[in-house]
């Protein structure tokens, strides 16, 4: 969690978001990370959280929008960027926000990941130069390795892909209803 915050504080201020609440979203977007499948299902159940069948079939998934509740619940501070930040970190979404693309390529480039994204050596210095390249570049070596592996793919990283790419040709409306 240090790693992710520490880099999420690098990202927020080469890109102009506040990199005291992108620290803070970094060293919090983990806080349900440990949780077994099961105990995930429960909580969000509990939390009235809606469950996909994506989410149902790999609940690890959860872990951001159950965590990102029981942040909101515990923590007074927390603002609602951070906890869309926390509850998207591991999917990305359509309309990202500045905060949500900062944590969430930060929880990507992780030291301790180095080796578990194999072809994804050239993420860090695409991030240096390019946060939603660098995001879009993840976000397509992520679908074509589960597609490749026969998993699923949550709908959310697709709809993140798409509106990234969008957004870079300037036709990206920021919010799925005005599709």
């Amino acid at each position: 969690m240090r790693a992710v915050s520490g880099l999420a504080g690098e990202l927020a201020a080469r890109y102009g978001a506040d990199p005291y609440e992108a620290e803070l979203t970094g060293f919090l977007h983990d806080v349900a990370r440990a949780q077994p499948a099961q105990r995930l299902l429960d909580l969000a159940r509990d939390l009235s959280e809606p469950v996909s069948p994506v989410e149902a079939e790999v609940p690890i998934l959860l872990h951001g929008p159950v965590g990102s509740r029981q942040v909101l619940a515990r923590y007074p501070w927390v603002t609602p960027e951070m906890a869309l930040a926390i509850r998207w970190h591991s999917t990305g979404r359509w309309g990202m926000g500045l905060l949500e693309k900062v944590v969430f390529l930060a929880d990507k480039l992780e030291p301790g990941k180095n080796g578990y994204y194999q072809g994804l050596e050239d993420l860090a210095a695409i991030a240096r130069h390019d946060l939603n390249s660098a995001i879009l570049r993840y976000l397509e070596w992520l679908t074509r390795h589960l597609i490749e592996r026969g998993q699923l793919v949550h709908t959310a990283t697709l709809d993140a892909r798409n509106w990234l790419l969008l957004e870079q040709r300037g036709q990206a409306p920021h919010t799925m209803d005005a599709r």
